[in-house]
């Protein structure tokens, strides 16, 4: 017995040994990963490496406007001009020209510098709707949620390229209000049915604090998480 045990271990010793050089040198190429190969169709390309693109500088204010006025001709109309250019008038200007449309888009200052460019332009049918609808009997929030969450589905579909799937995390500080907000946000994607984003679920204490360190600990119970959807 004692000869076979010796024999098995002289027969695993190379594939050991062999094993651990392979771990290390796999380990060794994810830390010290190869450049990678210059294209042709690369921006710029500093000794092998990758460069980004450089942005081309933009004209002055007052240089845009003569563009403006100087194209608005009786032969060259526009068909929408918006006034705005933060992320809401952005994308509306984005979603326009993408189809077909001349577009002009006026801005008071720098892009995107303005109210729309700070806020979180959340497009996630109203969780507290639901919430006054249950606790109220308000049967007409309960159909604005609903409206609501249809019309998330619909601008997912049509505009993909100006809306995504936003993770909306809701620290919970109380114990009595993990099962209740649970219960509300499933109840939230039973609602959405086969439009619903993906689920929604409960983190730790420790889970919350390693996405949002800078959570208030003192007293956090957890986080519970729901999707909506963000511009």
């Amino acid at each position: 017995m004692a000869s076979a045990r010796s024999t098995a271990r002289s027969l695993a010793k190379p594939f050991l040994v062999g094993g651990s050089i392979g771990l290390a040198y796999v380990a060794y190429r994810s830390l010290n990963p190869r450049p990678a190969a210059p294209h042709n169709h690369t921006a710029g390309e500093t000794n092998g490496y990758n460069s980004p693109p450089k942005v081309p500088p933009l004209p002055a204010r007052q240089e845009q406007l003569d563009r403006l006025r100087a194209a608005n001709t009786s032969e060259t109309e526009y068909d929408l001009v918006i006034i705005g250019g933060g992320a809401t008038g952005a994308g509306i200007a984005l979603d326009a020209a993408s189809r077909g449309l001349k577009v002009a888009c006026v801005e008071r200052d720098d892009f995107s510098s303005g109210t729309s460019s700070k806020s979180t332009k959340l497009v996630h049918g109203g969780v507290r709707y639901l919430e006054k609808a249950f606790k109220e009997l308000d049967y007409s929030q309960y159909t604005l949620v609903r409206e609501a969450l249809k019309e998330r589905a619909i601008f997912l579909t049509t505009a993909p390229h100006l809306s995504m799937s936003l993770p909306i995390m809701l620290p919970i500080y109380e114990w009595w209000k993990a099962p209740y907000f649970w219960v509300g946000t499933k109840c939230y994607d039973l609602l959405a049915g086969k439009e619903n984003l993906e689920s929604s679920y409960f983190l730790t204490r420790g889970k919350a604090l390693e996405a949002f360190p800078m959570l208030k600990s003192d007293g956090l119970v957890g986080a519970l998480v729901y999707y909506g959807m963000g511009l």
